[in-house]
């Protein structure tokens, strides 16, 4: 029997806590699952990025890049989004800043038609967005 969608999550989640407490920053966990918010980064002292985690476990075999739909999710209420892709053995963390985009197509490896152009690698998503878009300092 395989994972359910909420354990998937809770992995997801756990990942991305880690990878960011091993970068120097804190981490907050809301108490409940409201406002489309999984994670909340204090980026510096009093200084916050409202976060919502993706995690990919499985992708075709023949797919070159993953696909991470954001339809539901609001700009006023996401700063980042994480990516926690675990496939194939392969394990990767990203940090995509949220302008209230529908979806994200990310580069997993060379394209079939070798295109460079245009592709966003996901490697190129391993730091995370200090700069500020919507945030406020709370003291």
């Amino acid at each position: 029997m395989g994972l359910t969608p909420t354990e998937l999550g809770h992995i997801s989640e756990l990942a991305i806590q880690k990878h960011i407490l091993s970068m120097g920053m804190n981490v907050f966990v809301p108490i409940a699952d409201v406002n489309q918010v999984d994670l909340l980064v204090e980026i510096d002292e009093g200084l916050f990025s409202r976060v919502q985690v993706k995690g990919i476990f499985s992708v075709d075999r023949n797919e070159t890049s993953i696909a991470i739909k954001l339809k539901k999710y609001s700009a006023n209420k996401v700063d980042v989004i994480a990516v926690y892709y675990n496939c194939d053995g392969k394990e990767i963390i990203a940090f995509l800043p949220y302008f209230g985009e529908d979806n994200f197509q990310l580069a997993i490896s060379n394209a079939k038609n070798n295109q460079v152009e245009g592709r966003k690698w996901i490697y190129a998503y391993s730091d995370f967005p200090k700069f500020l878009a919507n945030k406020k300092k709370y003291k």
